[in-house]
């Protein structure tokens, strides 16, 4: 039995060890697209940028693979992730509280579909990855963006939402005892 509990624990390690490679090569495919295809200045992207929230009385961390700045506005929040559906809420609460506005676009992709979320209409506006926009497009649209914040009653519960998708996305640690 031990030696089948083992067996199991190490195929699900070499699956998340699979799922982290092939995300890794999405990031670089999207990083790339956006610097190469949408004409972002490498400046203009945070990669992996990680923000304290608090929660009640605790404070977690949250953090997401891309955030397109323009003109010190962040603009767009970017997920890669091989179920795009399934991280299209996290992206949405996220964008709604990680800044003292609500960032208006959030994106989850896999490298080939995406989910394009305009944040303060809560609707889709896109669902290809050729429709994120190009740095001109957002220069377009930050001429008239006004920072909104979060309603007040609907943050703690963005929050939630936030945290429990960081609690997901925690990767397996092999126990040192092994």
């Amino acid at each position: 039995m031990e030696e089948r509990e083992k067996l199991v624990r190490e195929k699900i390690l070499e699956e998340e060890f699979i799922d982290r490679m092939h995300l890794s090569g999405v990031k670089m495919k999207v990083l790339e697209m956006l610097t190469k295809e949408k004409m972002f200045d490498p400046a203009d992207i945070e990669i992996d940028p990680e923000f304290r929230l608090t929660l009640g009385d605790s404070e977690f961390v949250a953090s997401i693979d891309f955030i397109v700045n323009c003109h010190s506005v962040s603009f767009m929040v970017m997920r890669c992730a091989t179920a795009i559906e399934s991280w299209e809420r996290y992206i949405v609460s996220f964008a709604r509280v990680i800044k003292d506005y609500q960032i208006p676009y959030a994106v989850v992709t896999d490298g080939d579909k995406a989910r394009i979320i305009d944040v303060l209409k809560g609707t889709l506006a896109g669902e290809s990855i050729n429709r994120i926009f190009n740095k001109e497009e957002v220069l377009e649209k930050i001429k008239d963006f006004k920072k909104v914040p979060c309603p007040s009653n609907r943050l703690e519960r963005e929050k939630r939402i936030v945290y429990a998708f960081e609690g997901i996305k925690c990767p397996t640690q092999e126990d040192p005892g092994d």
